[in-house]
Order: C-alpha cells, then sequence, then structure tokens
C-alpha cells in the first residue's frame, strides 16, 4: 500500500519506514514460529471506501482450505504484542 487516497495525514499515522504498515492487528508469535492474530485495536478497517469488520475476515480465513481450525479468544496475555 502507497497510502490513502488525498489523505496524506491518515497515511502518516498507518505507514512505517521501509514500507510497513500498521494493521491495527494485535497478535503475538510463539516460540515455534507460528502467528497468532488475537484481536483489533480497532473494531473497524477501512478497505478501497468499504468498511470492513473482523468476524468478516474470519468468516473468510475459515472457508479457507488450508485452514483446519479456528479459535478467538478474548483472553489477553502478558506475551501479547501488536503488529
Amino acid at each position: 500500500m502507497r497510502g490513502y487516497w488525498n489523505r496524506p495525514d491518515e497515511t502518516a499515522k498507518v505507514m512505517l519506514p521501509g514500507g510497513w504498515l500498521r494493521t491495527g492487528d494485535v497478535g503475538r508469535m510463539s516460540e515455534s514460529g507460528h502467528v497468532y492474530i488475537e484481536d483489533r485495536k480497532k473494531d473497524m478497517i477501512l478497505v478501497s471506501g468499504f468498511n470492513v469488520y473482523p468476524n468478516e475476515v474470519e468468516a473468510v480465513a475459515a472457508a479457507h482450505p488450508g485452514v483446519l481450525k479456528q479459535l478467538r479468544s478474548p483472553c489477553r496475555t502478558s506475551t501479547q504484542a501488536r503488529l
């Protein structure tokens, strides 16, 4: 992503040096290298002018043939990191 169309102020809030994008996802990485996306800082994300909610993303991920199980838990741990 290069940025939000005609919104340099919003782009500056989410873009990091080197082209990294702050997605607002909250997750953690296990010692074995598995990444767990556990929450969002915001309840809604804006994608190409459309409101997208985490439960919609979860439904699409769960429908993918490579996903065997999916779990959402409200439990927070001391190892939680913001991605």
